[in-house]
C-alpha cells in the first residue's frame, strides 16, 4: 500500500516472422507497459517502414468500416475481453483477405444507400410541389399569368412577421408592396409587387433575404391536385421500401461488418505495438516493463507461441545500466484497497510518483478526511453525503470513486458531527462530546496549529525516507529539507512552546539550551559533514566556495526555510476558521428561519428556507471545504516530499479500463 508493485525489465529478441503472434500474446496476457525503444536511441534501428505502412492502411481499413457501419447505423462491437483469432500470421495477407470480405459489401451498401437519397430527394420534391400547388389554389393564385405581367413583377412566398420585416428593409426606398394571400399563422403566403422595373433589385434582394420564393413549374401549374397528391405518396412510399432494404441489408450484413471491424481494429493494435519494437537484422527486439511476480509466466508464453525461438531477459531497475536509467522509465503500478481509490485519483491531480518514493494515497487519505470533518462536522450533512454516495455507489457504477468519496467524507463529517453535539445544525439534540467550534475558537485554532505540525513534520520525515532510498543520503541528512532541516524546525517549535505554552507543559531549560546548542552545532558542522559524506569530493578544486560563503549561505536558506515552514503551519489555522464559518452560516441561517417564521404562512416558509439553506450549505460549502483541505494538502504537505515524475503501468491489452490482465 506504500510502495509500488514491484516492476521488472523485459526484453525479448524474437525472429521478425514471430513479430505477430508474439505481438498478439503479449496483448493477450495484458501485462507488458512497452517501450518506445524505436524511435530511442539505443544501438539498434528504427522500426521497419513496411510496419507503418501496414498501420496506415488498416487504420484506413478500420475507418472505412465504421463509415459503412454507420450509414446503416449499425453499432460495432469494442475491442475488449478476449482476443478474436486471425486468419493469418501475416499482417499484409491479412489486410488482402479482410479487403476481399468489404468489397461486396461495401458495394452493397454504396448502392442501396445511393437508392435511398434518391428516393429522399424525390420525395422531398415532390411533396413541395404538391405544398406548393395546393397552398396556391387554395387562393386562387395563378403564378403562369402573374409572370406574363408587363408593369409590374410579383413574386410568391413565404415568410414570417420577422421574415418581411427584414424584406422591407432590404428594398426601401423603393415602391413596393407586400400582400399576405392566405391566413397561415406560422409561415403565411405573401405577395411581392413591385414596378417592372424594379425586377432586377427584388430579385437580387430575395437571394440575400430568408424570404421563400415560390417557384412552380408549367407543368406542375397544370397538373391537377390529385395527381401531385399520388406523386407524393408514391415517392413516400418508395423512400419508405428503400429504407426497408437498407434496414434489411442491415440485418445480412451485420455479422460481416462486425467481425471485420474487430479483426481491423486488433491489427491496429497490435501494428502500433510493433511501431515501438526495433529491428536489428532479420530480429525485432521488444522491451517493456512488467509485474516481477508476473513476469516469468509472460516470458513463458511468448516461448511458448515462438516456439522456442524468442530469447527472453529479465532485469530489475537497479541492475539496468545508468545510461538507459532515463529512457527506461519505470511505470508506476499501485495496488490500493477500494476505498483508498478514489483519494490516488486525487493525488495523480497533484502529479504521478516516482517509481521509487512513497505512495502518499494513505497520508493523504487519512488527513484529508481529518481536515474535512474538522471544517465540516455536523450529523446531518453526514448522513445526506453519505446518502448521495451511496446512491452513485449503487445506481451509477460510472462514478463509483465519486460515490466512494462521499461516503467516506460523510462518515467523517457525522463523526466530527457528533463531536461538535451539531445536527442540522441544532444543538440541542445532542451533547457536545468535545467542544462547540464557534464557543471554542482559540482552543480550535491551537488544535489546527498542532495538526499542521504534523503534517509539515510529516512530510518532512516522508521526504528523509524518499531522498535515503533514491541514494541521495548527503541530501537526506543535511538539506533544509532533510533531518537537519527538521531538527532546526522542531527546536524553533520547542522556542516558541515555551512562550506560549502553559508552565507546566515548558521544557526544562537544560533541555531547550541543548537543543539550541545541537542545532547551532549543525549549522556550523555542516560544510564539514556534506564534505565528509562525498558530496564536494566529487566537484573540481576550483568550484569549490570558501566555507564562511558556505555557511553563510546555507544559514541564509536555512531561515529562508524556517520561515516558509512556519508559514505553512499558520496556514492550518484555516481549519478552525471554516469550522468557525459553517457553524456561523448555521447562526445566520436559523436567524433568517425566525424571521420567515412571523409572517403569513411562516411555519411553511421557515421550512422551505431551511431545507434551501442546507442544500445550499452542502453544496456550496462543501466545495468550498473540500478546495481548502486540498489547498492544505497540495501545498503545505506534498510539497515537503513530493517528488512526481512517475509514468502510470498502461500495458498493451484489450481491457482498456482494467488495470492487469493475465489469466
Amino acid at each position: 500500500m506504500f510502495r509500488a508493485v514491484p516492476m521488472v525489465h523485459l526484453q525479448v529478441q524474437v525472429p521478425s516472422r514471430d513479430s505477430p503472434a508474439v505481438t498478439r500474446q503479449i496483448a493477450a496476457e495484458g501485462l507488458l507497459h512497452l517501450i518506445d525503444i524505436a524511435h530511442g536511441s539505443t544501438t539498434t534501428t528504427g522500426a521497419a517502414s513496411a510496419t507503418r505502412d501496414l498501420l496506415a492502411k488498416f487504420r484506413d481499413l478500420e475507418q472505412n468500416v465504421r463509415q459503412l457501419a454507420q450509414v446503416i447505423e449499425l453499432p460495432l462491437p469494442n475491442l475488449v475481453g478476449t482476443l478474436p483469432g486471425l486468419e493469418a500470421t501475416e499482417f499484409d495477407v491479412e489486410y488482402q483477405r479482410i479487403e476481399q470480405k468489404l468489397r461486396p459489401v461495401r458495394e452493397e451498401i454504396d448502392a442501396t444507400w445511393r437508392r435511398l437519397v434518391q428516393a429522399q430527394e424525390d420525395r422531398t420534391r415532390r411533396h413541395t410541389e404538391f405544398e406548393h400547388a395546393r397552398r396556391l389554389r387554395t387562393v386562387a393564385a395563378e403564378p403562369e399569368r402573374l409572370a406574363r405581367l408587363r408593369f409590374a413583377c410579383v413574386r410568391l412566398g413565404y415568410g414570417n412577421a420577422t421574415d418581411l420585416t427584414a424584406l422591407a428593409g432590404l428594398l426601401a426606398p423603393a415602391p413596393f408592396v407586400l400582400l399576405p394571400v392566405d391566413d397561415s399563422s406560422i409561415r403565411p403566403l405573401v405577395a411581392i409587387v413591385v414596378p417592372a422595373t424594379g425586377r432586377d433589385r427584388l430579385d437580387a434582394t430575395l437571394r440575400v433575404s430568408t424570404f421563400e420564393p415560390v417557384e412552380v413549374s408549367e407543368a406542375t401549374a397544370g397538373t391537377a391536385l390529385n395527381v401531385l397528391e399520388e406523386r407524393a405518396h408514391a415517392a413516400n412510399e418508395a423512400g419508405q421500401a428503400s429504407r426497408k432494404a437498407l434496414m434489411a441489408l442491415k440485418e445480412r450484413v451485420h455479422e460481416t461488418l462486425s467481425e471485420l471491424s474487430v479483426r481491423a481494429a486488433l491489427a491496429v493494435l497490435l501494428l502500433q505495438a510493433q511501431t515501438m519494437f526495433a529491428t536489428s537484422g532479420r530480429f525485432l527486439v521488444i522491451s517493456g516493463w512488467v509485474p516481477e511476480e508476473r513476469a516469468s509466466g509472460l516470458a513463458a508464453a511468448i516461448g511458448r507461441v515462438s516456439g522456442g525461438r524468442a530469447v527472453v531477459t529479465v532485469d530489475k531497475p537497479e541492475a539496468l545500466p545508468a545510461a538507459y536509467a532515463s529512457m527506461l522509465k519505470v511505470p508506476i503500478l499501485y495496488r490500493n484497497p477500494l476505498l483508498l481509490r478514489p483519494f490516488q485519483q486525487l493525488v495523480q491531480v497533484y502529479g504521478v510518483p516516482s517509481y521509487g518514493e512513497i505512495q502518499p494515497t494513505a497520508f493523504f487519505a487519512a488527513s484529508f478526511l481529518l481536515m474535512f470533518g474538522l471544517m465540516f462536522g455536523d450529523v446531518g450533512h453526514g448522513v445526506v453525503l453519505v446518502s448521495a454516495g451511496y446512491c452513485l455507489f449503487r445506481y451509477l457504477p460510472r462514478y463509483l470513486d465519486y460515490g466512494i468519496l462521499l461516503m467516506e467524507a460523510g462518515v467523517s463529517s457525522g463523526i466530527f458531527g457528533v463531536l461538535y453535539g451539531s445536527v442540522f445544525g441544532i444543538e440541542t439534540l445532542l451533547p457536545a462530546l468535545w467542544m462547540r467550534p464557534i464557543r471554542n475558537l482559540p482552543r480550535f485554532a491551537g488544535i489546527a496549529v498542532m495538526l499542521g505540525i504534523v503534517l509539515v513534520s510529516a512530510g518532512l520525515v516522508l521526504n528523509v525516507v524518499n531522498r535515503w532510498r533514491a541514494g541521495e543520503r548527503t541530501e537526506a541528512i543535511t538539506s533544509t529539507q532533510g533531518l537537519f532541516g527538521s531538527f532546526v524546525y522542531w527546536v524553533t517549535l520547542a522556542l516558541a512552546a515555551r512562550l506560549l505554552l502553559p508552565a507546566r507543559w515548558i521544557l526544562p531549560n537544560f533541555a531547550i539550551f541543548t537543543l539550541l546548542a545541537v542545532a547551532v552545532g549543525l549549522l556550523i558542522a555542516r560544510p564539514i559533514i556534506v564534505r565528509a559524506l562525498g558530496e564536494e569530493r566529487s566537484r573540481p578544486r576550483e568550484t569549490l566556495a570558501p566555507r564562511w560563503l558556505v555557511a553563510l549561505e546555507a544559514s541564509v536558506e536555512l531561515v529562508d526555510t524556517m520561515f516558509s515552514y512556519f508559514a505553512n503551519t499558520i496556514s492550518f489555522v484555516r481549519v478552525a476558521a471554516f469550522a468557525a464559518v459553517h457553524a456561523g452560516v448555521f447562526v445566520a441561517m436559523f436567524a433568517l428561519v425566525d424571521t420567515f417564521a412571523r409572517f403569513r404562512f411562516g411555519g411553511l416558509l421557515s421550512v422551505a428556507v431551511l431545507v434551501a439553506g442546507n442544500i445550499a450549505m452542502i453544496l456550496l460549502e462543501g466545495l468550498t471545504v473540500t478546495v481548502q483541505v486540498l489547498r492544505l494538502e497540495y501545498y503545505e504537505f506534498f510539497s515537503k516530499f513530493f517528488r512526481g515524475g512517475g509514468e502510470p503501468y498502461r500495458p498493451l491489452m484489450l481491457r482498456p479500463n482494467g488495470i492487469e490482465g493475465g489469466d
